[in-house]
């Protein structure tokens, strides 16, 4: 019982970790294919955004759902400890997932504005 307890917090740090510098370099990226206007590469990164929401969102269900049989079957009520930490991780998973579609959304609203910077209007160019 304590080694899947401890086990889960192992996960609960690693993904942490793991994700926040990775939301943190997409925030880079997008602001920098924002300056160079590459549309392709902003496509790409919703794309990406995307697929991170939709497997964020099956994380926190799957968290849910462990921590729903642990409260509600009585032959599973010896691993409480373990449904506080898996809840701690559906909570921050939906937090990413979150976080994840903000970002989605930015980048979007970034590509259907269009604005781009005057300097390479050709229009201005004479």
């Amino acid at each position: 019982m304590e080694t899947l307890y401890t086990m889960m917090v192992v996960l609960t740090t690693v993904v942490s970790a793991v994700m926040i510098p990775r939301i943190m370099l997409d925030w880079l990226r997008y602001q920098e294919f924002l300056r160079d206007r590459n549309d392709e590469e902003l496509k790409t990164l919703i794309a990406g955004h995307k697929g991170w929401i939709i497997r964020h969102g099956l994380c926190a269900l799957g968290a849910v759902a462990l921590v729903t049989c642990i409260k509600c079957l009585p032959e599973l009520a010896r691993y409480d400890e373990l449904a506080g930490v898996t809840a701690a991780y559906g909570m921050m998973t939906l937090a990413f997932a979150f976080v994840e579609s903000l970002l989605a959304q930015r980048i979007e609203s970034s590509l259907q504005s269009g604005l781009v910077p005057v300097s390479t209007d050709s229009q201005f160019e004479q």
